[in-house]
C-alpha cells in the first residue's frame, strides 16, 4: 500500500496539483483526495476516467 500511497501523491505533484487543487477538479472534497493518497479508500470506479485524465495517465 506503501507504495500506490506514494505513487499517487507523486503523480498528483507532477502534474501541478495540490490536494485541494485536484479536489476542486474533480468536484470532490480536499478529504476524498486526502483518503486516496493514503490508500485509506480508492475512488468509484465511474471517477477513475476523470482522475487519469486530471493525472494525463490511461485508464485501466
Amino acid at each position: 500500500m506503501a507504495g500506490r500511497r506514494v505513487r499517487f501523491a507523486q503523480r498528483r505533484k507532477a502534474a501541478g496539483f495540490t490536494q485541494e487543487a485536484l479536489a476542486e477538479r474533480l468536484a470532490v472534497e480536499r478529504s476524498t483526495v486526502v483518503r486516496w493518497g493514503s490508500a485509506a479508500t480508492e475512488p468509484h470506479p465511474w471517477m477513475w476516467p476523470r482522475l487519469a485524465a486530471a493525472l494525463n495517465l490511461t485508464a485501466r
